[in-house]
């Protein structure tokens, strides 16, 4: 497991709520009958949105919450605002679907991106999972620690190209904006390239479209054991177990940020 997996709250449907230690936990109740249980990600295959809803409908399946498995279906578009509207506006009853979150989509409604909502027309069912930001470039990249990267960016901001799901003010720009910050260089001069999504990003990254990928770890796994990338910093107050262990932190290297992150899920307002 690539991200810390948190007890969770999750409710489903009109009655289904289930308390979930880690995956694989005994279920709290029975069985509950929905005719096509869905959970939509708000961008395209291969981010966080993606191994949100797939953590869940595994969580449901394996501990017998649902009598059917629960689909995995895809809405990019607007840095998840579509797939929020969407729901808002077509989908507001429909007892079958929940939807992937995370800080990003919060950071987003807070700043008025998915135009009149500003999320309290959701039930905000329960925290899945945290991951933590991280810096990536390419395995050949020039720049074996962050300290080179930021050299690199001191002496001419606009040389690297980064590149992450999400535009200028959204959390991938923050995690770029603020490591730079961090270096007394000025973000405001940083080339930044938005992509709807991790899965986008990370292909940008490797077909060398990008120079650097301001994402988050459990992005990154398959990768980094592929030895495709190489992470230079994680955003995390400390290493991380498992394939990660060897990644330095951001603030072990001088660097003090820190970008943590909440894999949710919300259902629609009227879901008990």
């Amino acid at each position: 497991m690539t991200i810390r997996i948190r007890g969770a709250l999750m409710a489903l449907g009109a009655s289904a709520a289930v308390s979930l230690s880690s995956l694989g936990a005994a279920p709290a109740q029975a069985a509950v009958e929905l005719d096509k249980p869905e959970c939509l990600a708000p961008a395209k295959p291969g981010g966080g949105y993606d191994l949100t809803c797939r953590l869940a409908a595994t969580s449901l399946q394996q501990t017998g919450i649902l009598k059917k498995p629960m689909a995995v279906n895809y809405m990019p578009g607007g840095i998840g605002a579509v797939a929020y509207n969407h729901v808002m506006g077509v989908r507001d009853d429909d007892p079958n679907l929940i939807v992937a979150a995370s800080t990003g989509a919060a950071l987003n409604l807070a700043e008025g991106k998915f135009g009149k909502y500003d999320g309290s027309e959701v039930r905000w069912l329960g925290a899945v999972a945290t991951d933590y930001g991280a810096i990536v470039v390419r395995e050949d990249a020039p720049w074996q620690n962050l300290d080179e990267l930021m050299e690199d960016l001191k002496q001419n901001p606009g040389k690297v190209v980064f590149g992450a799901g999400g535009t200028v003010g959204s959390q991938d720009w923050m995690k770029a904006a603020l490591t730079a910050k961090a270096a007394d260089i000025d973000p405001r001069k940083l080339r930044y390239v938005a992509f709807e999504g991790g899965g986008e990003s990370l292909a940008a990254l490797l077909g060398n479209h990008i120079q650097v990928f301001t994402g988050d770890l459990s992005e990154i796994e398959s990768q980094l054991k592929g030895g495709k990338v190489r992470v230079l910093a994680a955003l995390s107050d400390e290493r991380q177990g498992g394939a990660f262990a060897d990644i330095p932190t951001a603030k072990e290297q001088g660097y003090d940020v820190e970008w943590p992150i909440w894999w949710l899920l919300h259902g629609r307002q009227g879901q008990r």
